[in-house]
């Protein structure tokens, strides 16, 4: 949209009309009426027409909607966006001239805009009927053509997004949208980078057909726009790798994990929230409230949301006896609190984890939460620890679910290629309990465990080869009815961050090692095993986690919210990706 004129009023512009003509615009103001000329100019008495010819157009003219959104006004053409253009402040007045060929809009500020829309209601209608046309009878050209006739209006952006529009609709032939975007933002890709959206659709399609060099610079661009920076980060940390540069592609995805919530997670932690305020649940509904305040303070009215269920649970005063959702996982995070094992500063277990990590330079927030979710998963899995006599932990570096397992009475034994982390953190009672060895050769007897586990990603540091020794040794050394217990991290997760002492040379190395639950399923029943199943956890960013070792937010509130989180997202949609997933099997 071009801007034809502007004219400044004293007060914020709370109304405007359009004249029968088109061609005078009213400005409602506390203390009257002020008439304009159709260039911005006031008009003198003379053409001053009465109120009551004037009426005020709706904000939809024909084939256009016009959306408004804090100081960004959005021009539609059928659903899709045609233009935006950012003003001097926030939105409070618009209307269409009668003829659709102009948009007049009032700010705050007191600035009011005659704005020159870049199609007539008349040029739109036969855009729009001319895209009937080639849809009736869509074949292999489809796509290409009408790509033309968008950018016959002047905006590759449109073409962009419009193709991509009618791809979603199922309009356009299946594998014909990418391959005709890319080709739209390999002519135009200066245009494109304008516009954060447009760059985004089209570093999408470029990276889809191949063209990943191309691709990055139109992905960091839409990734300067909140709302695309995830997924346009998480997509160049893609063309990275696939281009070789491993230091560049682990650090885009780690960016893209940090990067925040877009405007759909918003949404999701303002209705939790809203939902526990409504329940009475204030106590809970403060933390949700605070974690979606710490991205953004100004979200709808989540600040008075806020201070309301903040001053009820302060009169309430602390929660007894509440109950929890059925389902909920708080029983057995209290019970992991009761036994120690929640990392508070008495925990010898988490001491352990972290004087090992430090040797690395590096100590992550985030680390903790991951284990304490991969903990909760484990003894889900297992059910009843108690009927456990002796597990096997494969990888087991500090001897941690050893440790974990022996507060719930079962004999537990650790193996890994090396025994550092044991002489750095273990003492002498646990060393007895721990054996250099190889979890494809295991130096135990047959049948000698009901459980034998592998945390924390480490089957992801072996081949397929290696896997399939490993799967083997597991059933051979676990007794009849005995169970496995995998976790690993899931490939298709955008948002991962890995552990935080991996450098990005190695989370490059790793992320292309990973495996896909559904093949380590089919691996683990090839080896024998029965009613193998896969479990995401840790389904959000690492973002959402922030303070979660914070005070007043930690411990068992905290992580069970957390995992309810994720169990309410797996049973919500089954297709659900976490960072991590638990395999469970029997022998």
């Amino acid at each position: 949209m071009k801007t034809l004129w502007t004219y400044s009023h004293a007060a914020p512009v709370h109304g405007l009309r359009v004249g029968p003509d088109g061609g005078i615009v009213l400005l409602d103001a506390p203390g009257g009426h002020v008439l304009l000329g159709p260039d911005g100019t006031p008009v003198d008495g003379s053409r001053r027409a009465r109120v009551a010819d004037l009426a005020r157009s709706a904000t939809r003219r024909g084939p256009y909607d016009i959306v408004t959104d804090d100081d960004r006004l959005t021009l539609l053409l059928d659903g899709t966006e045609l233009e935006g253009i950012e003003l001097d402040g926030t939105v409070t007045a618009v209307a269409a001239a009668r003829d659709g060929a102009m948009v007049l809009a009032g700010t705050e500020e007191g600035t009011v805009y005659g704005l020159r829309l870049p199609l007539t209601e008349a040029g739109a209608m036969t855009l729009l009927d001319k895209e009937q046309d080639l849809l009736r009878h869509p074949d292999a050209t489809t796509a290409r053509r009408a790509a033309h006739l968008y950018l016959d209006t002047g905006s590759p952006c449109f073409a962009v997004r419009r193709v991509r529009r009618l791809g979603q609709r199922g309009a356009l032939p299946p594998g014909s949208v990418e391959p005709v975007i890319a080709g739209i933002a390999l002519q135009h890709r200066r245009v494109l980078r304008r516009d954060p959206g447009a760059a985004f659709e089209a570093g999408r399609a470029l990276s889809a057909t191949g063209e990943d060099q191309a691709a990055l610079g139109l992905l960091q661009r839409a990734a300067a726009d909140p709302r695309f920076r995830s997924r346009a980060l998480y997509t160049a940390g893609e063309c990275f790798r696939r281009l070789g540069a491993e230091s560049a592609a682990a650090i885009a995805h780690e960016q893209a994990a940090a990067s925040g919530p877009g405007e759909d997670e918003k949404r999701v932690l303002y209705d939790l929230a809203r939902a526990l305020q409504e329940q009475d649940r204030h106590t809970e509904a403060v933390d949700r409230f605070e974690s979606l305040l710490a991205w953004d303070a100004t979200y709808e009215d989540a600040w008075q949301r806020y201070e309301h269920s903040r001053n009820r649970a302060r009169s309430a005063g602390p929660a007894v006896g509440r109950r929890s959702p059925v389902g909920s996982a708080a029983g057995l995070v209290r019970d992991l609190e009761a036994r120690g094992l929640l990392g508070r500063t008495d925990s010898r277990i988490e001491s352990y984890d972290a004087t090992f990590y430090v040797q690395f330079d590096h100590t992550g927030v985030h680390d903790s939460v991951k284990k304490r979710l991969e903990m909760v998963q484990l003894l889900t899995a297992v059910e009843d620890p108690g009927a456990v006599a002796a597990s096997l932990d494969v990888g087991s570096g500090t001897l941690r679910y050893p440790q974990v397992l022996d507060r719930f009475g079962v004999r537990s034994y650790g193996i890994d290629l090396s025994d550092a982390g044991i002489h750095a953190c273990v003492d002498a009672r646990w060393a007895r309990r721990f054996a250099v060895a190889d979890g494809t050769a295991m130096p135990f007897r047959d049948g000698s465990f009901d459980l034998v586990t592998c945390m924390m990603g480490t089957v992801n540091h072996l081949s397929a080869a290696q896997r399939e020794r490993f799967l083997a040794e597991s059933f051979r050394t676990l007794r009849p009815g005995g169970r496995l217990v995998v976790s690993a991290w899931d490939p298709a997760c955008r948002f991962q961050t890995f552990l935080s002492f991996y450098s990005p040379a190695e989370m490059a190395q790793l992320r292309r090692r990973l495996t896909e639950p559904r093949v380590l399923r089919e691996e683990c029943a090839a080896a024998g095993f029965s009613g193998v199943r896969t479990t995401p956890f840790c389904t959000f960013p690492d973002w959402l986690a922030t303070g979660a070792d914070a005070s007043g937010t930690s411990g068992a509130d905290r992580l069970t919210w957390l995992a309810d989180l994720d169990r309410d997202r797996v049973a919500g949609d089954p297709a659900t990706v976490g960072q991590m997933f638990l395999l469970s099997a029997r022998r």
